[in-house]
């Protein structure tokens, strides 16, 4: 009998358990819709030096030394501009860079703003909550390398578009995850392992991330491939617009280790429109972007 009645008591704290987790996930969809309604994200602001960086860089005539000194005015900042300067992806020379003017001159302008932008939202949401969260921001961000290495070399070989627009474009496809996150941070364990809290994520993450993108002032085609990249169509048009790099990035991205196992996977991949390649190419892009993708995510810290 007591066998009996613990297995029914299990019951019942499951099914109440799935409820609440329902309940939860139902509220936070209610509550994500007023955000945006009222243009209202409640989003922390990023980080001075970050700032600092993207206010010199708009200034055309602004010198490496100048942003030398603001990115050494940030010890943590300083040693992820020297690491990516370092990887595999931009680097190909026999001696480290050690110097941070080296870096910013080896990774060039606009590449150190998307270093200097990622590493802001880092801090923007790495410190919400508990272990589980962490978790949570630790899996979204090595995806989030992966698609931008791979949109960096989608770009830079099938494409006109400038390859460091399409990275940071890839690092921040779904900070809308990152945002909802936050949000939750209290009841995350409650609600972690339901299949409506994953659906929430997946459905709301991209014109959530467009917002905090906008939020930011950041560009427009920036914001448009982070809120329309999961709906975009993976046949690419010509020419190929940043939004569709971002989309067949995050497709290879989710793709890349079956891709890499299953010697037969190009033949039954789905058709990428202009952004289509040979096997040849395409192994390349899956092979060596893995092993400079690994690289680089020590460099960003995850």
């Amino acid at each position: 009998m007591k066998q009996a009645a613990s297995a029914a008591d299990t019951t019942i704290i499951q099914t109440v358990e799935y409820n609440e987790a329902r309940a939860l996930s139902s509220a936070l969809v209610a509550d994500l819709e007023r955000s945006l309604a009222a243009k209202d994200l409640n989003l922390p602001s990023l980080p001075e030096v970050a700032l600092k960086i993207r206010n010199a860089l708009a200034n055309e005539n602004v010198s490496i030394a100048e942003i030398a000194r603001l990115i050494g005015s940030d010890p943590a900042l300083a040693a992820r501009i020297l690491k990516t300067a370092n990887s595999a992806l931009f680097y190909r020379g026999t001696k480290p860079i050690t110097s941070v003017h080296g870096a910013v001159s080896q990774l060039g302008q606009r590449m150190v703003r998307n270093v200097a932008l990622s590493y802001a939202a880092q801090q923007v949401f790495i410190g919400y909550g508990s272990q589980q969260v962490r978790s949570f921001l630790t899996a979204i961000w090595q995806h989030s390398v992966h698609a931008a290495a791979l949109a960096h070399m989608l770009a830079r070989v099938r494409t006109k578009l400038n390859p460091d627009d399409a990275f940071l474009a890839g690092l921040l496809h779904e900070v809308g995850k990152l945002y909802i996150l936050m949000r939750v941070k209290d009841n995350l364990e409650r609600i972690a392992s339901e299949a409506a809290f994953h659906a929430v994520l997946d459905d709301w993450h991209p014109r959530l991330g467009r917002a905090v993108i906008e939020t930011w002032g950041l560009p427009s085609e920036l914001a448009e491939a982070v809120g329309d990249h999961q709906t975009c169509a993976l046949d690419a048009p010509e020419p190929p617009r940043l939004t569709d790099v971002v989309a067949v990035a995050n497709y290879l991205a989710e793709h890349s280790e079956e891709a890499c196992s299953d010697e037969g996977y190009f033949a039954q991949a789905p058709s990428l429109g202009s952004l289509s390649m040979d096997k040849p190419t395409f192994d390349w892009l899956i092979r060596a972007g893995d092993v400079d993708i690994r690289l680089l995510m020590i460099a960003f810290g995850v």
